[in-house]
């Protein structure tokens, strides 16, 4: 598992990404960059330019796999799910192939035969890349050539939630062994020893050898008994041993709450942004604010119309929220339930077909239309546009006495959308809150500016694909 500026990436999934990339950029090169129709590596211009203009359409297309989530684990486990999100990047190759052609429209527009005769070519070339490597990957996947071996120390609670990592589909490691605590209520059966036998200096090094592991997880209950000359022994030796709550946040993307302690926010890596990145950030705020509603001018103006001739209430609904450090701002939407939907009721979660929700919110709602006023409040600085979803003051209230450190995740200013978001359906429960503040927290704890791109990319999937709308 690679660390690259606040993103853990799994190897296997780094590995797929080059080999699709290097894949796409020869099929475009041999089958869809313009030649002059005869021989097959004669193009109108210098190879340097055809193999450049290769390039660039697969990263692309690439860029437009990642917005699909074609490269989330969960892709993996419903081939359906694969399936219809291969489909939408089949869609959305078209107008990456128009940006690229115009990009390079010196030659390709010049091309002959026509220009435009390369389109179908490039969704069978991408088709049957994405068919190859993809076969091959499950095929690799499920041998476990393609996975991590680690050896886990603990047999208790925190080892079986360890397991459980490792049990669900795409899991990117696999358990070797499980030693066993003397202080742990043992509930897994695979244990293969326990603590309690002898252990030198020498003894676990050698056996994470024999298990063919270069990683020790330590998942106690109870960390008493360790041993710790047996680890650092490991560890002076190249084997790196990993905390079980850093080891659940680089393999799941999240923060695990039950095991969460103020100790581990404390010491642990993260939560660091230097004055440059806080400017990068707030330029990126804006420039992506200011052009989205520049780009969906249009849309805006019909979404009010629409609004307005529905019931003739107001356009802009306006909402106190709880943003940076727990300090309250007003909050700007398309207004997509009925007049004082809440008069004579105490604020509360939408549900499934809330009868509060009107027609024409029922359709922004799903698409999140609703939410691009929340531009505005981005570039008055109230806001973020990557970031933890402001709650209103009554709900901040509630879950903060329920929840233990949901305070934490005001430490930055809340978003449009979010890691959360991409990663977890519509929140209308208590441990719905839970589990998306899990996902927070790692934001909060990990947040780059790379990190806010892959969300901006992926938010892309959640529109297309709106399951948790509400």
């Amino acid at each position: 598992m690679l660390r690259v500026r606040g993103l853990f990436l799994p190897v296997r999934t780094l590995a797929l990404l080059l080999s699709e990339v290097l894949a796409m950029s020869l099929a475009f090169y041999l089958f869809v960059t313009p030649t002059d129709g005869h021989l097959l590596f004669n193009s109108i211009l210098p190879m340097g330019r055809s193999a450049e203009f290769s390039i660039v359409l697969a990263s692309m297309t690439i860029i437009a796999m990642v917005a699909a989530g074609l490269y989330n684990y969960d892709a993996f486990v419903d081939y359906r799910a694969m399936l219809a999100r291969i489909m939408l990047v089949l869609a959305l190759e078209l107008p990456v192939i128009f940006i690229v052609s115009f990009l390079y429209r010196d030659f390709v527009w010049a091309a002959a035969p026509p220009w435009s005769g390369w389109y179908l070519k490039a969704i069978l070339a991408l088709f049957a890349c994405l068919l190859i490597t993809r076969a091959a990957f499950l095929l690799l996947g499920d041998s476990g050539a393609l996975k991590r071996r680690v050896v886990v120390i603990g047999a208790g609670e925190r080892a079986s939630r360890v397991k459980a990592l490792a049990d669900r589909a795409g899991g990117a490691f696999i358990p070797s062994a499980f030693i066993a605590a003397p202080r742990d209520q043992r509930r897994l059966v695979e244990s293969t020893l326990t603590l309690s036998e002898s252990f030198d200096a020498e003894s676990l090094y050698r056996f994470a050898l024999r298990c063919g592991a270069n990683e020790i997880v330590v998942a106690t209950d109870d960390r008493r008994g360790l041993p710790v000359r047996s680890l650092l022994g490991c560890k002076a030796r190249g084997v790196a041993i990993t905390e079980f709550l850093s080891f659940c946040e680089r393999e799941s993307g999240r923060v695990d709450l039950d095991a969460l302690q103020p100790s581990w926010l404390i010491f642990s890596d993260g939560f660091r942004m230097s004055w440059v990145a806080r400017t990068v950030k707030r330029l990126f705020d804006v420039t992506v604010s200011a052009s989205m509603l520049v780009l969906t001018l249009p849309l805006l103006l019909l979404t009010a119309l629409a609004i307005k001739l529905e019931d003739g209430g107001p356009v802009i609904y306006s909402q106190e929220r709880i943003g940076l450090f727990g300090r309250p701002f007003t909050l700007y939407k398309f207004r997509s339930m009925h007049v004082d939907a809440e008069r004579h009721s105490r604020p509360q979660w939408a549900q499934k077909a809330d009868s509060r929700i009107t027609r024409v919110g029922s359709v922004i709602r799903k698409v999140r239309i609703d939410e691009l006023p929340q531009l505005i409040n981005v570039l008055k600085g109230d806001m973020s546009f990557i970031g933890p979803r402001p709650e209103r003051p009554y709900f901040v209230d509630q879950l903060g006495a329920q929840i233990p450190f949901y305070g934490e995740r005001h430490a930055v200013k809340p978003g449009i959308t979010g890691w959360a978001q991409i990663n977890y359906p519509y929140g209308a429960s208590l441990q719905d809150a839970r589990n998306k503040l899990s996902y927070d927290l790692y934001y909060v704890k990990n947040h780059t500016l790379l990190l806010d791109c892959i969300v901006l990319i992926q938010t892309v999937r959640v529109i297309l694909f709106p399951e948790g709308a509400r």
